[in-house]
């Protein structure tokens, strides 16, 4: 078990009593891994003080689980968020700071508003070519296919079936070649 004898550098201070959360647990257990790879800790301690780190409501439950240790060389002790009340003028700058960041996104979206609708018709319109050419090709190819089997069992009279591909595909190259939508 830790030793209760070790004495808090920070005995007495209000913010022991301030419940932690994960990030804090984890900060403790991190450091408590680097103790144990500096070779301050042994194996059988390591895992006792991170059960209790896990099992930690309070910062000075966590505290004194890393008292007895020194800092490692490069980083700070392992420091506690103050965690005071919000004051009016706090919230009031919250308040302010979602105000603009909402301001701002609206005017972004206001924007883009154009080029999205540019886009968006741009995809009607060539939703709207690609079907006007399928239903173009499909009847081609059933005007072609009834002019086959007529010219197969019959004999081949005039290709009558170039009377529907012809125009109505002239009208589509025109229209594709010219950008016309109308």
């Amino acid at each position: 078990m830790v030793d209760s004898g070790a004495v808090s550098p920070s005995a007495g201070d209000p913010r022991d009593a301030l419940r932690v959360g994960n990030a804090e647990r984890e900060r403790v257990v991190t450091r408590l891994n680097q103790a144990f790879a500096d070779g301050q800790l042994e194996l059988a301690e390591l895992e006792e003080r991170i059960s209790v780190a896990y099992a930690a409501k309070t910062a000075g439950e966590l505290r004194v689980l890393t008292a007895d240790l020194s800092t490692p060389p490069g980083s700070g002790a392992v420091e506690f968020v103050d965690r005071q009340p919000a004051t009016p003028q706090d919230l009031r700058q919250a308040l302010l700071d979602l105000a603009t960041h909402k301001i701002n996104a609206k005017v972004e979206r206001d924007r883009e508003r154009p080029l999205r609708r540019a886009r968006r018709s741009e995809m009607v319109h060539r939703a709207g070519q690609r079907a006007m050419v399928a239903t173009w090709a499909t009847a081609s190819v059933i005007t072609f296919t009834i002019w086959l089997i007529i010219g197969v069992t019959s004999g081949f009279t005039s290709p009558w079936f170039l009377w529907v591909a012809g125009p109505w595909g002239a009208v589509l190259l025109m229209r594709a070649l010219t950008g016309r939508s109308t």
